[in-house]
């Protein structure tokens, strides 16, 4: 019978503004996602599914008009908010659990 539960495979920390670090995760059904930003803002810290950045007509990185900072686009997503939430704390206790030091 298959594990139910979801595995933390690796943790690369990187430290830049409000990052942490990216995760790589297997999740029950044998989706493997990597690359999972690890960050940290206002309400503490959660992680998200991988993005790509957006990209204007001249193949350029589109910018926010407030602060400069780059856009990304969704390449997947969770159908709820339960779920983006849920999955969000697994991942954020599998490093914590793994690497007790690298979130503080």
């Amino acid at each position: 019978m298959a594990d139910e539960r979801m595995r933390l495979l690796g943790w690369r920390r990187l430290r830049q503004a409000s990052l942490l670090g990216f995760a790589e995760i297997e999740l029950p059904i044998g989706l493997i996602i990597a690359e999972i930003p690890l960050l940290r803002g206002p309400e503490g810290l959660w992680a998200a599914l991988p993005s790509k950045p957006e990209l204007d007509r001249d193949n350029r990185s589109v910018r926010t008009g407030g602060d400069g900072k780059p856009l990304y686009r969704e390449i997947i997503r969770w159908r709820s908010r339960r779920l983006r939430t849920a999955f969000s704390e697994r991942v954020v206790a599998l490093v914590r659990a793994a690497h007790p030091g690298d979130l503080d």
